[in-house]
């Protein structure tokens, strides 16, 4: 049994160390913001096909690619349409156009947290947290010849504590390579 005399002490060191576990070290939560804003423009020079019931192109290295070729741990984007193609229906077609960045939008999305139920109760579960944060750059699209384009989708995973940011403009490119241009908006 422990003196009664050290428990105050045994306390107090008990508190330091919990407190000094809890503190942060060197993080810093600065977002870069990328580059591209409204009145940019966003130049598709090839044609790219939708297949029936999807309504994305995906793109990744600078090849267009399958959503499940997708390397969540690498920048990617994707062309979104407004609707999704019908099974049975011809696919819709992307064309080669120069789309308006009408609006940029920001977002995060968590992925991967795991639950595990106790006695299957449902009530009761440890939850590990997200493993990683998705930071997405939207840029809505505009063009007269081709309304049924929504949007370019950019996105970078933060699988870390210290690169929570939104992709970047080389980060875009590399994504995109030479299919798409992002131009900045005329001053």
């Amino acid at each position: 049994m422990l003196n009664t005399r050290f428990r105050p002490g045994l306390a107090l060191v008990c508190l330091v160390i919990l407190l000094t576990g809890c503190a942060s070290g060197t993080y810093s939560k600065t977002f870069k913001r990328p580059a591209v804003k409204p009145g940019s423009y966003v130049q598709l020079h090839h044609e790219y096909q939708v297949p029936n019931e999807f309504a994305r192109v995906y793109f990744r290295n600078g090849k267009q690619t399958l959503k499940g070729n997708i390397d969540r741990f690498t920048p990617y984007c994707y062309i979104s349409m407004k609707d999704i193609g019908q099974a049975g229906q011809p696919q819709q077609v992307i064309f080669p156009d120069r789309f308006y960045v009408t609006k940029v939008i920001e977002s995060n999305d968590l992925q991967g947290g795991r639950r595990t139920y106790v006695a299957s109760l449902g009530i009761l579960h440890f939850d590990d947290g997200p493993s990683n944060v998705n930071y997405q750059l939207e840029m809505r699209l505009s063009s007269s010849e081709q309304p049924g384009v929504r949007a370019l989708t950019c996105i970078k995973n933060a699988d870390d504590y210290f690169d929570h940011r939104y992709p970047n403009l080389s980060e875009i490119k590399t994504a995109l390579g030479d299919l798409v241009t992002i131009e900045a908006p005329e001053q």
